[in-house]
């Protein structure tokens, strides 16, 4: 009877250290989004406003172009990553021993810190001495010593670039995996069949790949949604707050105006529109073939 209740036993330790660093902050800052607290004025919590703090954040514009920033930003990093991803996964699937060498150094810019990362491109994208910007604007002389983050839009793409440079190794190596565990039994009867390459993709690989796709675009939106990094080394959400996302404004607001009540109640509302976005890709994942 002992050896029965004792593998449970067992697990109680890991238990207690996981509500102690998961389940208890994530308790008390809601129960901190419930109250009013500056930081600036008591370092004690404030009183019970209920879900002030939440409309708030919906009468709030700094709120909502937080969120229009957030969503551009996720879809765009979310769409070129996973398509340059396959892309990569196709070309670099093939069974020949020098793609073996460039697979392995192919996790190398994930491994990099985001930071660091964030910091390099800073320095590239500079109109002065950048690299980047050198190469672009031979490239494309119009573009020459553009400011790459002194506008809105450039800056909102140079984030996007930072951002799917980092992920795009993982979800290559992801696709890379999927690709070679595919039948090739299929590929020899389309063959027969005369389908052409374009065929085969959109009509055997991308259909089979359908599961691979839809996890990777759940990593991919979670990472994107809580990028943070690159925001506060290359430009701390400017010009003005062009590039303020919704994680960017969650540290601000908490940690830079110490408005704790507040910042707590905008971290819920990140979490929530994460779970929706995990919760749609899920239905997806679960219905298979059903796309509706």
């Amino acid at each position: 009877m002992a050896s029965k209740y004792f593998k449970y036993l067992m697990i109680v330790p890991a238990l207690i250290i996981l509500a102690m660093v998961t389940f208890y902050p994530m308790i008390n800052s809601f129960w901190i989004s419930l109250h009013e607290w500056d930081l600036t004025t008591s370092n004690k919590i404030g009183q019970f406003i209920g879900l002030d703090n939440y409309i708030r954040a919906f009468k709030d514009p700094i709120f909502w172009n937080s969120v229009k920033v957030t969503l551009i930003f996720t879809l765009a990093t979310v769409f070129i990553t996973i398509a340059l991803a396959i892309l990569i996964g196709l070309l670099l699937s093939r069974d020949k021993k020098y793609l073996s060498f460039i697979r392995a150094i192919l996790i190398i810019p994930f491994a990099l810190s985001p930071a660091l990362v964030g910091y390099s491109w800073k320095f590239m994208l500079n109109p002065d001495y950048g690299v980047f910007d050198k190469i672009i604007g031979t490239i494309f002389p119009p573009l020459d010593h553009i400011v790459w983050l002194g506008n809105p839009m450039t800056a909102l793409f140079s984030l996007v670039s930072v951002a799917v440079w980092i992920w795009l190794p993982f979800m290559s190596l992801m696709f890379i995996s999927g690709i070679m565990g595919l039948p090739e039994e299929v590929y020899e009867a389309a063959r027969m069949d005369g389908a052409n390459y374009i065929q085969i993709f959109f009509k055997i690989t991308l259909p089979l790949l359908r599961p691979i796709i839809l996890l990777a675009t759940i990593l991919m939106t979670m990472f994107a949604l809580k990028q943070f990094d690159p925001i506060v080394t290359m430009t701390s959400g400017g010009p003005g707050n062009s590039t303020e996302v919704l994680n960017f404004l969650v540290y601000q607001t908490s940690f830079r105006y110490f408005e704790m009540g507040y910042g707590a109640a905008l971290g819920y509302i990140l979490a929530i529109i994460t779970i929706i976005f995990v919760m749609i890709y899920m239905r997806k994942l679960v219905k298979g073939d059903e796309w509706s």
